[in-house]
């Protein structure tokens, strides 16, 4: 069936929402896994290549590195292009550099293959959730931008999978590469996708993009969205990233951006992605029970984001941020006094540990991973929403590599000493989304543009 005739069939029309929202959200799938699998395959790469606390930190920071480059250096690009075709891009991209990692001979080697699956994973953080959230339907937008985080939790997972199947052998080398599966089915996938409509606007397509808003929404309701876009795209002028940095118009909105993507890293959530089963291992479990671990942790994460996405709508974006990161602060507090009080030398103090953990990752699956994703789209104008959202994903991933490349040192120094760190943090996220954090829930993209221009 042409896409111009989906409008008039429903059921297919559903069918073809449904697979926009899936293949969209696979490029989250492949940032999860090489994200996620560096924490079981650094327990024997460190092994194999004899890597010391600065190498450990190299290799899984330069994944980091890469993605600061990979997220700023798309602004122009997606401008061009679309989320679509750059994701197609970032598929492609992903099973070279998936291969080369699996084939790396020695650690500076597979220190550069990292390198270069950040770059990919940085277009493809900054594209996933414009593309979600430009096609999504207003009502629901707020769950399915949510799949983001679900794709990404669910990387995560399959990699603590593979490295526990994986694990008897240390097939490290197979768990890097095994990363080049999804990239196929998200570079083929994304082929037959339709495009964002309001990209497809800003190029003067717009009769496609009624064709596209008719897959996602009513006849009636895509006509209402056709006509705020082309509203928006008609009152907004393009400003260079500098000037816009300077606008104290949008400086607001600007602080809450910026400030939502860097708290976000500043939380300690990828010292548990990328140093579970370390951590684990370090409260007292053995290689084994620490991968296993981690798959429950990876569990845990889908189930309570399945749960955000299904009442962010509901409950508004708010709520969830302040909640989630009063029970981060509250478990990074905890895990900090089994370390200080010696408390994983015995097994109570490593249940505990386990416990906190696991409440960590809950209250962040809930709030702060998916709701984040949510809102930086939501809250920027369509001219400028590409161009911002690669400068605060740049921002974030510049956090993430400090705090991912400095914690293996910190963890020799002293757990307790990092934990508390992590606590002040959280604190600073739950006054942060008192203060600075508004509701946007129910609103459509343009409403909210009204709103801050």
């Amino acid at each position: 069936m042409e896409i111009e005739t989906l409008g008039y069939f429903p059921a297919r029309s559903r069918n073809r929402a449904r697979l926009a929202y899936l293949f969209g959200a696979l490029g989250g799938i492949l940032f999860g896994y090489d994200s996620g699998v560096i924490a079981g395959a650094l327990l024997f790469i460190r092994k194999d290549m004899s890597l010391n606390a600065h190498l450990q930190g190299m290799v899984v920071g330069g994944l980091l590195l890469g993605a600061m480059i990979g997220a700023f250096g798309t602004a122009r690009l997606a401008d061009r292009f679309g989320p679509r075709k750059m994701l197609i891009g970032a598929g492609a991209m992903f099973i070279v550099t998936s291969v080369l990692s699996a084939f790396a001979p020695d650690p500076m080697t597979l220190i550069v293959a990292r390198v270069l699956i950040g770059i990919t994973i940085g277009v493809s953080t900054t594209q996933v959730p414009l593309y979600l959230s430009e096609i999504a339907p207003k009502h629901i937008r707020g769950g399915l931008a949510s799949m983001n985080q679900l794709a990404i939790a669910t990387g995560i997972l399959i990699s603590y999978v593979v490295c526990y199947l994986l694990a008897a052998h240390g097939q490290w080398r197979w768990m890097l590469g095994l990363a080049a599966v999804p990239s196929v089915f998200l570079t083929i996938g994304m082929f037959f996708q339709p495009d964002s409509p309001r990209w497809l606007v800003r190029q003067g397509r717009v009769s496609e993009a009624r064709r596209v808003l008719e897959i996602t929404n009513t006849p009636g309701d895509a006509a209402e969205s056709l006509r705020e876009i082309q509203q928006a795209n008609e009152t907004s002028i393009t400003v260079r990233l500098i000037d816009l940095l300077k606008s104290k118009a949008l400086r607001p909105t600007l602080i809450s951006v910026f400030g939502l993507a860097m708290l976000q890293q500043a939380l300690g959530i990828n010292t548990i992605v990328y140093y579970a089963p370390t951590i684990l291992r370090a409260a007292g479990f053995g290689e084994s029970a620490a991968l296993l671990n981690s798959v429950g942790l990876g569990v845990l994460s889908i189930i309570m984001t399945i749960f955000a996405a299904r009442v962010v709508d509901r409950v508004g974006r708010r709520p969830l941020l302040i909640g989630g990161a009063l029970v981060m602060a509250s478990s990074m507090a905890t895990l900090g006094c089994v370390f200080h009080f010696g408390g994983p030398a015995t097994a109570a103090g490593s249940i505990v540990a386990v416990g906190a953990l696991a409440f960590f990752k809950a209250a962040f699956s809930f709030s702060w991973g998916p709701l984040v994703w949510v809102m930086m789209p939501e809250l920027l104008p369509m001219r400028i929403r590409a161009r911002t959202m690669s400068a605060a994903a740049l921002a974030m991933f510049l956090v993430n590599f400090i705090v991912a490349s400095t914690f293996p040192a910190l963890l020799e120094t002293g757990a307790a000493s990092a934990f508390a760190v992590f606590t002040v943090c959280c604190l600073v996220a739950f006054l942060f989304a008192i203060y600075r954090i508004r509701e946007t829930a129910g609103l459509s993209l343009e409403e909210i543009e009204r709103t801050v221009c």
